[in-house]
């Protein structure tokens, strides 16, 4: 068992909570306090935060007191309803762990979607500016920007970020804010980078996607996220970092003692048996 443990740190140090729930699934301790949030990482990673959420009431109640599984219910709560500060942030968390674990279409596929969630916040902004912005504005979608955009701005195109460009360059006049985001949005490197997108399986193609060729067209990957980060930041949004990692690091407390209470209980019914 102690190499499972071995195995089961490092995929909670990749952020892969699916491998090592599976695992501890596979050990009968799917109850155990440390697997309940390790089963909540595994929906909040895939963005199903309210049964991330529904899983954490199962926790005993010395852990739901803990201020980290406080924080990370609010969290849960939050994300749930959509707040720009919170959803931003997961997602770029989301992006990191693309990164750690090399899997750089799906990395790709996150820039994208990135992009466009950046330019709807901006574009909803500047129409409702005393409104209170969630994700799950109905404005949000598509389809709804675009009737905007046709019937206000005489905007036709259908493809979403080019319509937006062309509002922002026309009409937005916020340009101190904006404009150093839009630039960075429609700058070579990040054009590039989109280009690998739409060449990849997630795209219209079957191109493969390395760490070099990332490094080619942009740098380091982890300066996408820097300068992601820098956009919400000037658009006011605050920016949650490492979230995972301090969760990650009462998972590790956790799973020490409830492999010490697992095995002990484990050897006391072998024992009586013997």
């Amino acid at each position: 068992m102690f190499e499972s443990m071995q195995v089961i740190k490092k995929l909670i140090e990749r952020y892969d909570y699916c491998g090592a729930y599976e695992i501890l699934k596979d050990k009968g301790m799917e109850n155990m306090d440390s697997s309940l949030i390790i089963n909540s990482c595994r929906y909040a990673v895939n963005f199903d935060f309210f049964n991330a959420k529904k899983i954490l009431k199962h926790l005993s109640a010395d852990t739901l007191k803990d201020s980290v599984c406080v924080d990370l219910l609010s969290n849960l709560e939050a994300l749930n309803n959509g707040q720009p500060d919170v959803l931003m942030s997961e997602l770029l968390e989301n992006l990191k762990f693309q990164i750690v674990n090399e899997e750089y279409i799906d990395f790709l596929g996150r820039v994208y979607r990135f992009k466009e969630a950046i330019y709807k916040f901006m574009f909803i902004k500047s129409q409702l500016p005393d409104r209170n912005f969630t994700f799950q504005m109905r404005f949000l979608q598509k389809k709804e920007i675009l009737k905007i955009l046709r019937n206000h701005y005489k905007i036709f195109n259908n493809n979403l970020i080019f319509a937006l460009n062309s509002y922002f360059r026309k009409y937005d006049k916020n340009t101190e804010v904006v404009d150093p985001i839009i630039r960075l949005m429609n700058s070579e490197k990040m054009n590039q980078l989109i280009e690998l997108r739409h060449n990849s399986l997630i795209g219209h193609g079957f191109m493969g996607v390395s760490a070099e060729e990332i490094q080619r067209v942009y740098g380091n990957p982890y300066n996408v996220l820097d300068d992601f980060r820098a956009c919400l930041i000037s658009l006011g949004i605050e920016v949650q970092r490492y979230k995972y990692s301090i969760v990650n690091k009462l998972i590790l407390e956790l799973l020490e003692q409830d492999y010490n209470a697992f095995f002990k209980l484990d050897h006391s019914v072998n024992a009586n048996f013997e």
